[in-house]
Parts: C-alpha cells; sequence; structure tokens
C-alpha cells in the first residue's frame, strides 16, 4: 500500500493491531487492566507501525501526528529518543472482562450482601493476576473426569483464533491447563 491507497481508518486498523502485538509481547494483559496512561509505556514504536501499515517513516510519522493533533494518540517519549505510541480508549476497549456472577445463601440483610459481593470482587481481581485453576481455563468443574477435560480442551484449541496476536500466548495457556489435569490425574497425555 501507499499514503494514496491506505485510508485513514486502515491506518488505525494498523495502529490497533500494531498496539495489541506489542502489549503481548511486552506485557500481556495488565496494562490494558490499568488503562491508556500505562499502556502507552508498551506501545509500538514508529517502525512497527510502519511495518503494519505498510508505509515509510516519514508518512507514519505524519499520520501519528495528525491523529496526535486530533486527540486521538497518545506517546510516550522514552530515553534515547525513542517513541511509544498508543490509540486513546485503546486500553479500555480491549481489557479483559471480569464478570462476577454469585448465590450466597445465609444473606440476610443489605449489609451483609454487600460485604460478601465486596470480598468476592476483591478475590476475583487478586485471582486473575495470577495463574488460574486448570479447571478454569478449561471450562471445566474441578473434580471432572480426564476425558471431560480432554473433551474440552479439544473444543478450547479449536476456538483459538490464531489471527489474534496473543494466540502464542492464548495456545500455551490452554496447553498448560490440560498439562496440569493430567499431573492432577496422574496420567500421560495422548494428543
Amino acid at each position: 500500500m501507499t499514503a494514496e491507497t491506505i485510508s485513514t481508518e486502515e491506518f488505525e486498523k494498523a495502529l490497533t493491531r500494531a498496539c495489541l502485538r506489542a502489549i503481548a509481547r511486552n506485557a500481556r494483559e495488565e496494562p490494558l487492566r490499568v488503562g491508556d496512561l500505562t499502556a502507552v509505556r508498551y506501545g509500538p514504536l514508529i517502525d512497527e507501525i510502519a511495518d503494519e501499515a505498510d508505509l515509510s517513516i516519514p508518512q507514519t510519522r505524519r499520520r501519528l501526528q495528525a491523529l496526535q493533533r486530533d486527540g486521538r494518540l497518545m506517546r510516550d517519549d522514552r530515553r534515547g529518543g525513542s517513541t511509544a505510541w498508543w490509540l486513546v480508549g485503546l486500553a479500555a476497549e480491549h481489557a479483559p472482562k471480569t464478570v462476577v456472577n454469585i448465590t450466597v445463601s445465609g444473606v440476610t440483610t443489605p449489609e451483609q450482601a454487600a460485604r460478601v459481593a465486596a470480598h468476592v470482587e476483591r478475590q476475583t481481581l487478586t485471582a486473575t493476576a495470577g495463574r488460574q485453576h486448570w479447571s478454569d481455563v478449561l471450562g471445566v468443574p474441578r473434580d471432572c473426569s480426564t476425558s471431560e477435560a480432554r473433551t474440552a480442551f479439544q473444543s478450547a484449541v479449536a476456538a483459538l483464533d490464531q489471527a489474534d496476536p496473543d494466540y502464542p500466548n492464548q495456545n500455551r495457556r490452554v496447553r498448560d491447563a490440560i498439562d496440569a489435569c493430567c499431573r492432577d490425574h496422574e496420567i500421560q497425555l495422548e494428543e
């Protein structure tokens, strides 16, 4: 593509891909949870964006500066003269969502319900920052059979999108989960 044939929308899509690849390569999901001001520190450099958009560096610089003037782009100037770029709002758009759906018996007052909900939310946020149990990754109960875990593993691998920049991490996460399941059940995995 040349500067004459790439639209602003196509350039923003290329910039989004470059940003997400930079996050996946450097920091995984945590900066996305915090927001744009942290994510920009892990954003792509101009040469990565130029490669993704198939433009020269001067063409890319002009487009980045135009987006920055419009308030749609952030930059992080680093030591040594390099600059990381980040689209405003991208972190919130791609941040992993935490859903808490609980039913607690024995809660009789709204105050008790609020305390339980606050406690569960704290636990959920803490748990997602670390490693998940293999059953949570595969979406099966912890006391499931090995054949159920294998079926869930095959479904999870089939559902992965190879075009996703985070595909290698997701694939490794699912494979680590089935390995952990097999270790718990003390069997060898046959793929």
